[in-house]
């Protein structure tokens, strides 16, 4: 009984964590609630186990994007080893006997969500880019706007209480009662969800977030016929807009433009009186530092940020800038790719009034693109600041500043997003 309540509480937060539409979400709400049933009768000499099984079915799914850059046995022995680190929170049912759950299921929660804290800000765990389960819930605009108010560990700290409150429900009054209730939580979600989109919010300035792979496909750079092509779907894109009312800015995705195209670019931002949101790397040395570059309306640089966070599978050096910009009235600034996932982004991103977003996730697959989204959501959420984003193939999205996507590209093909206020 106690590994069967393990595997499905995993298994529905595995199954959140893949699912493209919010409501279908909505069960991994209850994940944890199976999971404080258990810690409420499972064996003390069987605690570990149980939740090793909890951990599997969760995290060896939502991890199989590690196989695109590791050996196969080295990824699964990383998703293993984390979930066998993770199991050992269920030795607090030790406490059970003398203090009873009363102490069991806040301790359970305090060290969960410290442990998911710790993870993100510590210099090495930081770049274990592992699930919480706030990636099985991120499409629901009420739990971001939450974890606006504290990041990843709030949204968790959520989810987890409501697995307490329906466990000490069920304790007490039975399972029609902890039914009812699970009803009225799942209710009150919903209903968070529609009220947190119809909250004033910064919403991203006028944009055209154009998604294209290079012609050379997955991690190859652009060349001047890529840059053909991106200046074509502007163009095409522009010829839609009416751009007499204001600044409209154009961001593309993390592609690696040569430097021998920026004088290129310099005129086209010119021409088309737009600014110019790209992605470029400068050779110093024996180092490849990638940057997001902002040109204004008359084709002037007016920032360059270098990527602080190196994906695990690309070549390059990390080194740290963080400039705002000032264009047409409008604080601005603009990050690579990776730097988006860590929570010092958000600090980063404070004080701009619309951020931009180079990405390239095209190596990973369907369920790292959708954990960056949710990544970006949060982070805005969290900053007070929109931010649109271009990608190679996806995620290509506009979301405001309580974190609520408001325009997406839903296939992986090239595509042009066009952002209004």
């Amino acid at each position: 009984m106690c590994y069967a309540l393990a595997l499905m509480a995993g298994a529905i937060l595995a199954l959140g964590a893949f699912v493209p539409v919010w409501w279908l979400q909505l069960g991994a709400l209850l994940a944890f609630w199976p999971v404080f049933v258990l810690l409420r009768m499972v064996p003390v000499k069987h605690a570990y186990s149980a939740g090793l099984v909890f951990a599997c079915a969760w995290l060896i799914p939502t991890t199989y994007w590690y196989y695109a850059f590791m050996p196969p046995w080295l990824a699964f022995a990383a998703s293993f080893g984390f979930a066998a680190l993770l199991a050992n929170i269920f030795w607090v049912v030790l406490l059970r006997q003398r203090w009873g759950m009363r102490v069991v299921a806040p301790l359970f929660m305090l060290v969960w969500c410290g442990w998911l804290w710790a993870r993100l800000h510590m210099p090495v765990t930081e770049d274990w880019w592992l699930p919480y389960s706030g990636y099985s819930l991120w499409r629901n605009s009420a739990l971001i706007w939450l974890g606006g108010f504290g990041g990843e560990a709030v949204v968790e700290a959520v989810i987890v209480a409501v697995g307490i409150v329906l466990a000490w429900v069920w304790a007490r009054r039975g399972w029609r009662a902890s039914t009812a209730l699970a009803v009225a939580i799942i209710a009150a979600t919903v209903g968070g969800h529609f009220l947190v989109r119809q909250l004033p919010a910064h919403s991203a300035s006028p944009a055209i977030a154009v998604q294209m792979m290079t012609r050379g496909g997955i991690n190859q750079p652009a060349t001047e016929n890529d840059v053909d092509d991106l200046i074509e779907a502007t163009d095409q894109a522009l010829q839609e807009r009416d751009t007499s009312q204001g600044a409209i800015t154009v961001v593309w995705p993390e592609n690696s433009i040569p430097t021998a195209s920026e004088s290129r670019l310099e005129k086209f931002a010119a021409e088309h009186r737009v600014r110019l949101v790209y992605h470029t790397n400068k050779r110093q040395g024996d180092g490849d530092y990638k940057q997001a570059v902002i040109l204004d309306q008359d084709g002037r640089r007016i920032l360059t940020n270098y990527k602080a966070h190196i994906a695990p599978a690309e070549d390059g050096t990390d080194w740290y800038t963080d400039q705002h910009a000032v264009s047409d009235g409008q604080v601005v600034t603009a990050y690579v790719c990776y730097d988006m996932h860590y929570p010092d982004i958000v600090k980063r991103l404070r004080g701009a009034d619309s951020a931009y977003a180079t990405l390239d996730d095209a190596t990973y697959g369907y369920l790292q693109k959708q954990f960056h989204a949710a990544d970006i959501s949060l982070h805005a959420a969290q900053a007070g600041v929109p931010v649109t984003v271009a990608s190679t193939n996806g995620p290509t999205i506009a979301v405001d500043s309580r974190g609520v996507v408001r325009q997406q590209m839903t296939g992986s093909g090239p595509a042009v997003l066009v952002v209004d206020r």
